[in-house]
């Protein structure tokens, strides 16, 4: 091997070398490697940190086709606010499979925003209305809006409407989107928010549900992004139980998706899910079949995304000459 080298990446770096439409088109080729059974994942690793109102996640996985396996090392602290820092951050290590040679330890907080919103937009190209043009943010944080984002990648979305816990973040949310050229309307609360979207992005740290099954159009889609821990819910349980579910993976949803609590009340069972993302991108379960069908993707992210998005970043840095070179070993 002549290249001991590693690349190390800093959030600069990142930024500059992927976008979202890059992110999506990764994320859709892990999820059909993944529904082919081209993948090795792990169910994600949890260190609860209940001291410091926290925790920390591993997620290693390998993808055959891209040929690169990562680890990503990703914390999830609410109240960092008080610090100064953002409530997720996390570090990628992406390494050679043939012989485990760190290629690339690179910032992987900005990454994981933008796989996790690639996620959101692929699941809905397959699960929501094709024309969809009505979009509710419920929630506007950091996450919300790279969803937006990558969703006006695949719908000509004609309004997004904004649901945040304080008025002061919805506006910062619709100042900070201007540029999609999309219109942005405040909702005074979450009904309005909802009520007519063709599809539902719920982003909120919520450990009660948020959105009700009467206040949602007929067809709606919803991607469930927020609930990533146990106890965490942001939808009626009854729309659970009425719409065709998909999950990402349903070892990790199980216990720490937006499906968890009913599990957890039995008020849900495997049965009740329809198929994992995987098995709907590689064309093994059909998508959406009727127009007027309730759709829910339960999303707590996939190693398999961490591993696509970094080996995307790697190549890209590699061609343009971005990063530093460190001798590890």
């Amino acid at each position: 091997m002549k290249n001991k080298t590693t690349l190390v990446l800093d959030k600069k770096d990142i930024r500059a070398l992927v976008d979202v439409k890059g992110a999506i088109r990764v994320v859709e080729e892990a999820f059909k490697e993944y529904g082919k059974g081209k993948v090795l994942m792990p169910a994600k690793i949890y260190v609860h940190l209940d001291k410091f109102c926290g925790d920390f996640r591993a997620m290693p996985a390998y993808v055959e086709k891209l040929n690169a396996a990562a680890l990503k090392w990703v914390n999830v602290h609410p109240l960092n606010k008080r610090f100064g820092l953002p409530a997720v951050m996390a570090v990628m290590i992406l390494s050679d499979p043939r012989n485990g040679f760190p290629l690339c330890i690179m910032d992987g907080t900005f990454a994981t925003s933008l796989r996790t919103a690639a996620a959101g937009a692929v699941a809905a190209k397959y699960l929501a209305p094709k024309n969809s043009k009505i979009v509710a943010m419920v929630g506007c944080g950091v996450q919300a809006r790279t969803q937006l984002e990558a969703l006006a990648c695949i719908f000509k979305i004609k309004e997004a409407r904004v649901w945040g816990a304080k008025q002061s973040e919805i506006e910062r949310f619709i100042k900070d989107m201007k540029p999609l050229k999309v219109r942005l309307t405040s909702a005074v609360n979450i009904k309005e928010c909802v009520r007519e979207a063709d599809i539902v992005v719920t982003t909120t740290p919520s450990r009660k549900p948020l959105v009700r099954l009467n206040w949602l159009k007929q067809g709606v889609h919803i991607n469930a992004i927020g609930a990533d821990a146990k106890g965490k819910q942001e939808l009626d349980i009854a729309i659970l139980k009425k719409a065709k579910v998909v999950v990402d993976a349903w070892e990790q949803a199980s216990h720490s998706g937006e499906i968890n609590v009913a599990l957890s009340k039995r008020l849900l069972s495997r049965k009740d899910i329809y198929a994992n993302i995987g098995e709907i991108a590689s064309g093994k379960k059909r998508a959406r079949v009727k127009k007027s069908e309730m759709t829910v993707f339960d999303s707590t992210g996939l190693a398999i995304q961490d591993v696509a998005i970094a080996a995307l970043i790697y190549k890209a840095a590699l061609k343009k000459g971005r990063g530093k070179k460190v001798n590890f070993i």
